[in-house]
């Protein structure tokens, strides 16, 4: 199974044609937040439109800059995996939107003891054959530095045992993959053109840059 993988658009889906013209095809496309930067929902809608003309399957979780209304019209428009968990063949994909304090006061955050209840309520269930967990925070300590330290999240770090992916965002200059437990995957800033196609059963990654 191959997905097309972004986080970040913040609003800018002007970027998405130059990601999809260096995208091959894929099964699925996966959004990890921050469609927009505080809204406005439309935002989000234009962006799952065009992502909708590449491939009809588009799943997504609201980021900490989108807003309720942003994750309604997630809702309306595409898969919000944080409500519903989707199946495709031996894999399911399911999500944790928001992200854990920033500092920022920023409109979709929660604390660390609410993200470990939406977890446990997610990974309450007996999986298929592989699990891919789409979040837009970074467990702590993988994929999550910043000037002022790690800033992912305790609670996702605890998870790295229970799903094999993790596909996150959030952190624009930790773009990566690396193997932590589970694999843990940030496909990069899609604000500035960048995003990646992964094979889930290679664990292969081909690297877009649509923006030099």
């Amino acid at each position: 199974m191959r997905i097309l993988a972004l986080s970040d658009i913040h609003g800018k889906f002007f970027r998405l044609d130059g990601i999809m013209k260096k995208s091959d095809p894929v099964d699925v496309v996966v959004v990890a937040g921050d469609l927009t930067h505080g809204g406005p929902p439309e935002n989000a809608v234009r962006s799952i439109s065009e992502l909708k003309h590449f491939c009809k399957n588009v799943l997504c979780v609201a980021g900490n800059w989108d807003t309720p209304e942003v994750k309604e019209a997630i809702g309306h428009y595409a898969v919000d995996l944080e409500e519903t968990p989707k199946i495709y063949g031996n894999t399911e994909f399911m999500g944790l939107g928001g992200s854990n304090p920033t500092g920022n006061s920023t409109p979709n955050e929660y604390t660390e003891e609410q993200l470990a209840y939406k977890l446990d309520v997610l990974l309450s269930h007996t999986p298929p054959q592989r699990t891919v967990l789409v979040t837009h925070t970074p467990p702590q300590n993988t994929l999550d530095m910043t000037p002022k330290g790690a800033a992912g999240s305790p609670a996702l770090r605890s998870a790295l045992d229970r799903v094999d992916v993790i596909i996150c965002g959030h952190i624009h200059a930790a773009r990566g993959k690396i193997k932590d437990g589970a694999w843990i995957i940030n496909p990069g800033y899609a604000a500035d053109g960048q995003a990646a196609v992964i094979d889930l059963d290679t664990m292969d990654i081909i690297w877009i840059d649509s923006v030099v």
